[in-house]
């Protein structure tokens, strides 16, 4: 027994030392083998797991967002979980279920003025006076002239109401009081920027002003480096081919000026307005939803 238990042992150290003593070669061939096995074996644990786990839901969160998103942006999901927007059918029932709603004492206008805003009267120059000229569509001419509300209020100084561009490919011959609501764009920003009609004179003559053109997208830096010395000095300043002048990177209360200007104070006159009405009920007879397209 002990001979054949000492044959088995010499056996097994010999096939050890064999195994050990292969040549590199052999083990380094051997090596991806193992490793595309291994890789398998790992697959096949993780499949297994993944087929008899649960999936991972949160029904809870899932139900309160899609609460919460069709109370305030008033759409809705169909069975196929498709977002489809509902529009208002009589104009306006967008914006009372948005401030009706639970989530409404998380709301503030964006265009109130701060209590740290200096009003006009506290900041004018007496003799400083800004114009523009405006340049492109009516859309562009639009975004300068509210630009150069809050230009004016940077350099301390008084608007004078825009003329509107005649000479681009349009050739539109209208003024600012066939567009826009000038009494209204005068007195709705009286408390931020004095603005006025037109150039006083002075000793009998109109001022003359001082043409010059600031890089686009200039910041409040920008007008108080390269503006205000040559409108303390001249005194009145037109910018010339003002159109996106100001950066869209402000600081928030003019920012919220911006606004103020934008949203409530330069609306399109009472006939543009009805007509804009009477167009889009035209299109409401033919269908309640429809498509507004602006070609480019």
């Amino acid at each position: 027994m002990k001979k054949k238990k000492n044959v088995h042992a010499i056996y097994n150290i010999h096939l050890l030392l064999g195994v050990a003593c292969l040549p590199t070669s052999s083990r380094l061939r051997r090596l991806p083998l193992l490793f595309a096995g291994a890789v398998v074996i790992l697959l096949a644990v993780f499949a297994f797991i993944s087929f008899l786990s649960p999936p991972i839901t949160n029904h809870q969160l899932y139900h309160t967002d899609r609460h919460s998103l069709n109370t305030v942006l008033g759409v809705r999901a169909n069975v196929q979980n498709e977002i489809v927007f509902r529009i208002p059918k009589h104009g306006g029932s967008l914006i009372h279920e948005l401030w009706s709603s639970s989530n409404a004492k998380y709301y503030y206008g964006c265009s109130k003025a701060s209590r740290d805003f200096r009003s006009a009267e506290l900041k004018t120059n007496p003799d400083s006076y800004l114009m523009i000229a405006t340049s492109g569509g009516l859309n562009q001419q639009r975004t300068g002239i509210i630009d150069a509300v809050v230009a004016a209020y940077i350099l301390n100084a008084t608007l004078i109401v825009p003329n509107l561009d005649k000479n681009s490919y349009w050739k539109d011959k209208s003024n600012f009081s066939e567009i826009f609501d000038i009494d209204r764009f005068i007195s709705y920003l009286s408390k931020d920027v004095k603005i006025i009609k037109q150039l006083p004179e002075m000793e009998g003559n109109v001022m003359t002003p001082h043409n010059m053109r600031v890089p686009r997208k200039c910041d409040p830096t920008c007008y108080e480096n390269r503006v205000s010395p040559v409108l303390k000095k001249k005194h009145v300043v037109q910018l010339t081919k003002f159109d996106y002048r100001l950066s869209n990177q402000l600081e928030k209360n003019l920012q919220k000026l911006r606004c103020r200007v934008n949203y409530h104070a330069l609306m399109f006159t009472d006939s543009i307005l009805q007509m804009g009405r009477k167009m889009v009920e035209r299109m409401r007879m033919k269908s309640k939803d429809y498509i507004a397209l602006h070609l480019r």
